[in-house]
């Protein structure tokens, strides 16, 4: 088949979080299966700059209605190999920007102007380069609106789109593209379409909730969360849509895999020394080399916890916070903390690594690669106590490098993390929470923490557990391929 892959975000090239992994992968995987893959994604100097990137060719005259305007923007094509090619929409005044969304915590205020153009730079890429897909696949509320210009009269009769299907993946339904309605004059559409069956949502415009209701197929990233975005509390008020995409037979969810290439313990060259499941020594001198690199004393017997993640409401940090400090004062545990958001919270845990600097070590930023390879190999446990996780990568990561998963029971975590049983240690690869307080939490890592010290050899057997998983993407493609033939149907 061939397949257009739009996103706003995709790795080597820009990423703020999961969307840009799945980018990355996915598509090199299908392409790998033979498929025909054209990655659509802004150019982002600020991003690119670092990359020293070349490209094959270039489209220089690309015309973008926008409004009662029209835009002029560039292609730029690189083709990565056989059966997988990019092509980069250069429009700086929207793109060349320090960061991809927001600046500062607060949403650039012109983001529906952004990405509305970015839909339409996409639509009209596709036409000029006579792509003619079957499938275009689509990621969350940035290109969302594709769907809708797909079954428009802008399109529908164009000859470029004459076998072409919409799916769309919902990446994380708590960002959904919500603007003023007026909005709509930006995007060539009538006001015909701003009705609840389309891009009406509370009398605002939801650029996400257009693509659902358009799309052939909607997908989201793991089998529980598809179910629990059905649901007021998951559901961030977009679950009447999606349940009527269910009762269409067009919802279904789909675990992500990982890039078992770049995330292999045996061959990783970021970090000190190597491990197999089978030769598990070199994870405890990645263990030292850990504690050494953010500062804490060298002790092998001390479980050490780690966690990479956004300061967010979303990712349960505010309980993981004030779970912290009474284990901090009583528990010889270690602690390592990578990640940046919440004011509050990032103060809240400098202040606790000043109090205990031989228990609590903390990064306030984004994680680089080495250390987020480093701090997957090294740690014993990794901490992921969230409200709601579409899919997560850090669980797998982690189980990967044998350090074992400390979990809330919601989405991707509850479909990837099998919950320590000693009667069931076959299967075992972590340790599962079910209600997301204070004192749950803190059983749970003090749980984690006794069997490490009075289990040593269940703890060897779940690491291996996760170590075997299967978490690439191979599995994964096969289920998109399915997906893309029964939007077909």
């Amino acid at each position: 088949m061939k397949i257009v892959w739009v996103t706003s975000e995709a790795v080597p090239f820009a990423k703020t979080g999961g969307l840009a992994d799945v980018s990355g992968a996915l598509p090199e995987a299908l392409a790998a299966r033979g498929h025909d893959l054209y990655v659509i994604m802004p150019y982002y100097p600020q991003q690119f700059a670092k990359l020293d990137l070349t490209f094959d060719s270039s489209y220089n005259l690309l015309d973008i209605p926008l409004g009662n305007e029209t835009k002029w923007a560039a292609v730029r094509i690189k083709k990565i190999r056989k059966g997988l090619t990019y092509c980069f929409i250069e429009y700086n005044r929207f793109f060349d920007r320090p960061t991809l969304y927001d600046w500062n915590g607060q949403e650039y205020p012109d983001n529906a102007e952004r990405f509305i153009f970015f839909s339409r730079a996409a639509m009209q890429t596709i036409s000029a380069l006579r792509l003619n897909p079957d499938i275009l696949h689509l990621n969350d509320w940035h290109c969302a609106l594709c769907a809708v210009y797909l079954k428009s009269l802008l399109y529908s009769g164009n000859p470029a789109f004459r076998n072409c299907r919409s799916v769309i993946t919902i990446h994380n339904i708590g960002y959904q593209g919500i603007f003023d309605k007026f909005n709509i004059l930006l995007t060539g559409l009538g006001w015909e379409y701003f009705n609840y069956g389309c891009l009406e949502f509370h009398d605002q415009l939801n650029l996400l909730k257009g693509g659902i209701m358009c799309a052939d197929k909607v997908n989201t990233v793991s089998k529980t969360y598809a179910e629990e975005i059905l649901t007021p509390e998951y559901g961030f008020a977009l679950d009447p849509a999606l349940q009527y995409c269910m009762k269409q037979g067009k919802l279904r969810g789909i675990l992500n895999g990982i890039d078992v290439s770049e995330w292999d313990p045996e061959k990783d060259p970021l970090l000190p020394q190597n491990f197999t499941a089978q030769d598990l020594t070199g994870k405890a001198i990645c263990k030292q080399a850990l504690q050494k690199r953010f500062g804490l004393p060298l002790k092998a017997k001390t479980p050490l916890f780690g966690v990479i993640s956004r300061l967010a409401y979303q990712k349960g940090l505010d309980v993981f916070a004030a779970a912290l400090e009474e284990m901090l004062a009583e528990n010889d545990f270690q602690f390592i903390l990578i990640g940046s958001g919440d004011p509050s919270l990032q103060q809240w845990f400098k202040l606790l690594a000043e109090k205990y600097p031989q228990k609590l070590a903390i990064f306030i930023g984004y994680a680089q690669n080495k250390d987020s390879h480093l701090l997957e190999a090294g740690a014993d446990f990794f901490v992921m106590p969230s409200r709601y996780e579409p899919c997560g990568l850090n669980q797998m990561y982690s189980m990967r490098y044998g350090t074992l998963p400390i979990v809330r029971c919601t989405g991707g975590l509850a479909d990837t993390v099998i919950n320590y049983d000693p009667e069931k240690i076959n299967t075992s690869t972590g340790f599962v929470l079910h209600e997301l307080h204070t004192e749950s939490l803190r059983n749970t890592i003090r749980w984690a923490a006794d069997v490490f010290r009075k289990k040593t050899e269940h703890i060897t057997l779940m690491r291996k557990n996760g170590m075997n998983t299967d978490f690439s993407w191979d599995h994964t493609a096969s289920l998109y391929e399915e997906m893309y033939h029964d939007a077909h149907q």
